[in-house]
């Protein structure tokens, strides 16, 4: 018996694994929301109704971010939830009876995790990126208001007329080149070290850093302090700020321009280049995690060996999430091509999978 694609089986085969997998995603995403409106609400020390109706809008940006990163457990977990549900209900069992093999009814589950990958690169990704965007700037303003920590040290490395210096700093906000406690480290064309800088805050000028509330320190020599101190750049403000910027903060049509401009500016581009092939890398992922799910809960068992095999398949879902992270962080180092680090682990999880699928069903 051979599936049509657009047969009534493949419509209902189709169906039911993408409102599963969709149901799953928004479970996570709703507790994702819940959960971080609660954190919010700890940080910023508040209780009121106001700060509450503050904390639900900031987590509303925030959520569709969070969520998209869990996308592969929804096709895994609904991808299971739906095996197991025609499992139960012996349409599988009928469906072989028919002569239908695994890979028949296999490929309207796999188009649909395919075509849910596709959808979250090419529509949720730019909504997220963009609503994070928004959800950072609040988010320090937020931190600020309640006295807490906003933004995180950075590190800059930049070279100027007077050779190379090295910046740790603190934003003080997302949208403008202006830094709080820093500390700078001055280097010569040959390497030497000369100074050591600290400032309370650095402005970024037209070729150069305005610092104020200066302390140098030179070996060999006696502190010096400074009301004010100019430090030389190439840098510009919009380097500046594409250096800063996350890269799941970045739209998915924007990342190449994005990654190729910070590489022109002899800054480090690895990360978004990553963050481009591991998009779109997604949907490869997705249907890795409903082969996994199809290779532990396709043969209906009456005895509890089955539930031993879901958990060992959740397990096996979860090691290969992690798999995919760790070569993801090899790839925004530098350490290895970023199109070899985003499908490895997807592709050889499928090959895998399609292995074990065969021995199980075609013997």
């Amino acid at each position: 018996m051979i599936l049509q694609p657009f047969s009534l089986l493949s419509r209902y085969l189709f169906g039911i694994f993408t409102k599963s997998m969709i149901a799953v995603f928004g479970i996570v995403a709703f507790l994702i929301y819940v959960l971080d409106i609660i954190e919010l609400t700890r940080i910023s020390n508040d209780a009121s109704a106001g700060a509450l109706f503050g904390a639900a809008r900031l987590s509303l940006l925030r959520t569709p971010v969070i969520a998209e990163q869990v996308l592969p457990f929804a096709a895994l977990f609904g991808a299971l939830f739906a095996f197991l549900a025609l499992a139960r209900s012996r349409e599988l069992v009928i469906a072989r009876a028919a002569g239908m093999s695994v890979w028949h009814f296999l490929t309207p589950p796999l188009a649909a995790a395919l075509l849910l990958g596709m959808a979250s690169t090419l529509v949720l990704n730019p909504i997220s990126a963009t609503l994070k965007s928004i959800a950072d700037d609040a988010t320090n303003r937020v931190l600020n208001k309640a006295g807490a920590e906003g933004g995180k040290n950075v590190w800059i490395r930049q070279k100027s007329i007077d050779g190379e210096a090295i910046m740790r700093a603190r934003p003080v906000d997302g949208t403008s080149a202006k830094f709080e406690t820093v500390t700078a480290f001055e280097f010569d064309h040959q390497g030497a070290f000369v100074y050591r800088v600290e400032a309370h805050t650095a402005d970024l000028r037209d070729g150069y850093w305005q610092m104020s509330g200066v302390r140098l320190l030179s070996p060999g020599s006696p502190p010096e302090y400074h009301e004010t101190y100019e430090l030389p750049t190439y840098l510009t403000a919009p380097q500046i700020r594409q250096s800063l910027s996350e890269p799941e903060s970045i739209s998915f049509y924007d990342l190449p321009d994005w990654a190729r401009a910070t590489e022109a500016a002899g800054l480090d581009s690895a990360r978004y280049f990553q963050q481009y092939h591991t998009l779109i890398a997604r949907p490869v992922l997705m249907a890795a995690m409903l082969l996994l799910a199809a290779t532990v809960s396709l043969r209906f068992s009456r005895t509890g060996a089955q539930m031993t095999s879901i958990l060992g398949g959740i397990g096996a879902g979860f090691a290969l999430y992690i798999s995919n992270k760790v070569m993801a962080d090899l790839g925004s180092a530098g350490m290895l091509s970023p199109l070899l680090t985003s499908f490895m682990c997807p592709v050889i999880a499928c090959l895998l999978c399609a292995l074990v699928l065969l021995y199980q069903e075609d013997g």
